[in-house]
């Protein structure tokens, strides 16, 4: 954070910053009601204050460890990917923020030999503390660095993503079946969705589906 101060005040057109948007604000009210009528308060108005009423909600008993694993999931449908952007592109001071974090400024700076974007803030530091050259970069250069840099964390978290999924599938086919203990996450008409706690792999499950084996029970009711 203070060398996202520290490139701000020195390059205030041309830092290279990462912002985080708040959720989406249809999702969080459609969450917020979805939560109240199962009696649950969460409040949303910060990550923190989202993040204390979490551990509020999900109580001591056998089962707190499973609802927060659920509500957590829940909670993140909403959340938005934290972006890169340079700041003399962003005229609304407001957007700089960190929803996560809670900061008005933030920027990566750690590792500068696996991200690209933390190299042009250690060659904007360095030159803000007079040890390198200036980055003779125009801003429509650097915002085009930072789009790029978006796409390609986007895509690398999608192909993660659907890599982990892969590898669970196989992982199922090959030492399958298997049995988990799983939580209800939401019902609709012909399907719900459940988090399978061990593994912890989200799935819907459609009820007309001629193959599915449901064992009465076996399963548990938790208020």
């Amino acid at each position: 954070m203070a060398t996202a101060h520290r490139i701000n005040r020195s390059f205030p057109e041309r830092a290279l910053l990462r912002c985080h948007p708040p959720p989406q604000t249809k999702m969080v009210e459609d969450l917020a009601e979805f939560c109240e009528q199962m009696g649950l308060k969460l409040d949303f108005s910060s990550a923190g204050v989202l993040h204390k009423s979490l551990i509020a909600t999900v109580g001591t008993d056998e089962y707190s460890s499973a609802r927060k694993e659920v509500l957590t999931a829940m909670c993140s449908r909403p959340m938005q990917m934290a972006l890169y952007f340079c700041a003399g592109a962003q005229p609304d001071k407001s957007c700089f923020r960190h929803y996560a974090l809670n900061v008005p400024l933030y920027t990566h700076f750690t590792s500068p030999i696996r991200r690209y974007a933390d190299v042009i803030v250690h060659r904007l530091l360095a030159a803000s503390l007079g040890c390198g050259h200036d980055l003779i970069l125009p801003l429509e250069d650097i915002q085009k660095q930072a789009s790029h840099c978006n796409d390609k964390k986007t895509a690398s978290k999608r192909v993660q993503e659907l890599s982990t999924e892969l590898f669970f599938s196989v992982f199922v086919k090959e030492c399958g079946p298997l049995e988990s203990e799983a939580m209800v996450m939401g019902v609709m008409d012909k399907s719900f969705d459940v988090l399978v706690l061990k593994y912890g792999v989200q799935k819907r499950i459609y009820c007309n589906v001629s193959t599915l084996e449901v064992h009465s029970d076996n399963y548990t009711k938790m208020e």
